[in-house]
């Protein structure tokens, strides 16, 4: 079970990635949002987005640095 489990966590996280990347980080965290609002569960799911953008917006701006030669 615990090989299947890591493939399935694989499967989900590339899905996951591969999706941001699709749709743009802000459009698909307010995505996240609004289906939250609507299932009631907005507390969570909001300081979980929130963490995730300015990981988000911190990861980006460190890629974007270090492709451009700055440390």
């Amino acid at each position: 079970m615990g090989i299947i489990s890591r493939i399935l966590l694989i499967i989900l996280v590339a899905i996951f990635f591969l999706a941001i990347l699709g749709l743009g980080w802000n459009t698909f965290f307010e995505g996240v949002r609004k289906g939250a609002d609507k299932i009631g569960i907005m507390t969570v799911v909001e300081n979980a987005t929130n963490s995730a953008t300015e990981i988000a917006k911190n990861t980006s701006r460190d890629i974007i640095g270090s492709s451009l030669g700055e440390s």
